[in-house]
Parts: C-alpha cells; structure tokens; sequence
C-alpha cells in the first residue's frame, strides 16, 4: 500500500494503481472528469498507464453543466 492525497484527502491506494483505477475506484466518468496529478494535467490517453507513488498529489475535477 501506498499513500496518496486524493482531492485533498490522503487515501492508501495499493501499489502499482494507475490513474484509471483510482477513477474507478471513486465512480468517476471518466469521459467527463479532468485529472491533475502533482499539477501536471493527465490527458486521457495516458491515465492507464501513469502508476501512481507514494505521495502524489491527485485532484479529479468533474465538468458541471448548467443553465
């Protein structure tokens, strides 16, 4: 296990977890979140293989639509 600040929170994750798999472990969509991981934006296509470490910075910022 290794230890994470998701949004704020720090939160153990198990080691090797990817940026797809904290997405689905907190029910994001994936299609309609942002993902900054220590102030670098995650674009779509790498989150699968970025593996997260021990103290990065993880913040999941959804889309809100509204009128």
């Amino acid at each position: 296990m290794i230890t994470i600040t998701l949004n704020g929170e720090q939160r153990d994750i198990h080691d090797g977890s990817t940026v797809d798999d904290i997405l689905s472990t907190i029910g994001a969509e994936k299609q309609r979140v942002a993902v900054v991981v220590n102030e670098n934006i995650i674009y779509p296509e790498k989150r699968s293989s970025l593996v997260l470490r021990e103290n990065d910075q993880v913040e999941v910022l959804s889309f809100v639509e509204g009128g």
